[in-house]
């Protein structure tokens, strides 16, 4: 007999994430371990129940892909650009999050607040950690004079409130496709572009 496939926390957390957003939180867990090439029993091991993997892979995240991204800029390209690439990336996160989140209740499965709390290390929260980074960007983008210069803090609140926001409203309405969103983050940002752009000569 073979041994069994090693599979890390991480890869679990991914195939549930994707099985779970695809088809909802009622797929078996031995579907997903079917997935991965291993027992479900490996699954309950690792994760306690079926419960506990519903909450390791659909609650908010503990790091915010995206400031990676941030912290590496702006680069060359027009700023408007990159605030709609960097606004379409944050958006369908979002759209993402409360796609788990709405899974999640409902199952009637009670999970922390994720990426809300504070890091592992007692650190800034998730949240906090992408707020910090996309008001540095903005105030980087100002001493390039790529963008007018305004208060960053409240810019930043602004972006990430009208994303969020969006989604929300997107979920409740029914009006949540990826299409949408990209055409709501254009709208957005050359609405905020009347204020917000270099001053022309």
């Amino acid at each position: 007999m073979g041994r069994p496939k090693a599979v890390t926390d991480e890869q679990i957390i991914t195939a549930a994430r994707r099985c779970f957003l695809d088809q909802g939180a009622g797929v078996p867990a031995s579907e997903i371990a079917r997935d991965l090439g291993v027992s479900h029993t490996t699954l309950f091991n690792r994760f306690g129940s079926k419960e506990g993997l519903l909450v390791a892979a659909l609650e908010p995240p503990r790091d915010v892909p995206w400031v990676e991204a941030l912290e590496a800029g702006p680069d060359g390209r027009p700023v408007r650009d990159q605030l709609v690439e960097h606004a379409r990336v944050i958006s369908a996160f979002y759209q993402e999050m409360e796609t788990g989140l709405s899974l999640l209740r409902a199952a009637g499965v009670k999970h922390g607040a994720g990426g809300c709390t504070a890091g592992a290390d007692g650190g800034p929260s998730a949240a906090e950690r992408g707020y910090t980074a996309l008001v540095d960007w903005l105030d980087r983008a100002q001493k390039q004079e790529s963008l007018a210069i305004c208060d960053s803090r409240t810019l930043a609140s602004t972006i990430l409130g009208a994303l969020h926001g969006w989604t929300l409203t997107a979920t409740a309405c029914g009006q949540g496709e990826h299409d949408d969103g990209d055409r709501y983050v254009e709208r957005l940002i050359d609405l905020l572009w009347h204020g917000i752009g270099p001053p022309t000569s």
